[in-house]
């Protein structure tokens, strides 16, 4: 069975590991071990990722699982700061650039979601 990425802001926890086929300890350790996603929690402590979150778990499960890359090496290439989980945005680059702007949008908007949901209760 092969599960698409929703196209949507948040994604719950449960459908990530659906989608990638991987137990959520597993997808913790790898947060904290290669970087590169976060997520996000509410009041109540449920964990949601982005679309970018979910393409990078399945990144990371590609080159550790399949192709058996050493972790340094998948550091590097997901571009994660290891020490603290997430992707760094080096201050000599220029923020007018489409990826940098697609991450503040993509935060953004989660952020609104969560804010949303929150309002509903």
């Amino acid at each position: 069975m092969d599960f698409r990425i929703p196209d949507k802001p948040s994604i719950k926890r449960e459908e990530v590991m659906k989608i990638t086929r991987l137990d959520g300890k597993v997808i913790d350790y790898w947060e904290k071990e290669f970087g590169g996603f976060k997520a996000t929690t509410d009041k109540e402590g449920e964990k949601f990722y982005t679309r970018q979150d979910v393409e990078t778990i399945l990144q990371i499960k590609r080159l550790f699982i399949e192709e058996r890359r050493e972790k340094e090496e998948i550091r590097r290439i997901v571009g994660a700061d290891s020490k603290h989980g997430e992707t760094p945005l080096v201050p000599d680059q220029d923020p007018n650039r489409p990826e940098i702007l697609q991450i503040v949008k993509t935060k953004l908007t989660e952020i609104l979601t969560l804010l949303e949901k929150n309002d509903t209760k």
